[in-house]
């Protein structure tokens, strides 16, 4: 059986920490490419960063799927970060190479690269969903312990 518990506002607040955390990293890193796609950056950078959110949430229904439990983000064991960076650096793989094979974006000179992927699209998946999750426990011990 599949347990669902989380409270609305507890992913309410981790939806908002996700959605800013990936804009936030959409505009810092956008100097990196070069967007091929013709589509004003501010928009496309907000329609991106609204796809972090789906793909994060994506990772985390497989590990909540896994794990019998959609509360597990309130108790990570190590092999739920493992999932996360595996799923994440996979999920940002397929995407880069499709895109750039599609000439949706290029990589500027600045972009450090590994096997022709950049690194930033690499890390950030992984990245943004382990500090979401670090932030929406940060707060659920100083505000959520009410909510309960």
């Amino acid at each position: 059986m599949f347990y669902i518990s989380m409270k609305k506002s507890k992913l309410i607040i981790l939806m908002i920490i996700i959605f800013s955390l990936n804009i936030i990293w959409e505009f810092s890193h956008y100097k990196l490419y070069a967007d091929l796609t013709g589509i004003p950056s501010t928009i496309h950078l907000l329609v991106a960063s609204l796809a972090d959110l789906f793909l994060i949430f994506f990772i985390f229904l497989i590990i909540s799927i896994f794990r019998k439990n959609i509360n597990w983000v309130e108790n990570t064991k190590k092999s739920d970060y493992v999932i996360i960076i595996v799923l994440g650096i996979l999920i940002a793989t397929i995407i880069e190479i499709y895109s750039l094979s599609n000439g949706r974006w290029a990589y500027r000179e600045l972009m450090p690269t590994i096997f022709g992927i950049g690194i930033s699209p690499l890390i950030q998946l992984f990245t943004t969903s382990i500090i979401s999750i670090k932030l929406l426990n940060l707060f659920k011990k100083y505000r959520f312990e009410k909510i309960k």
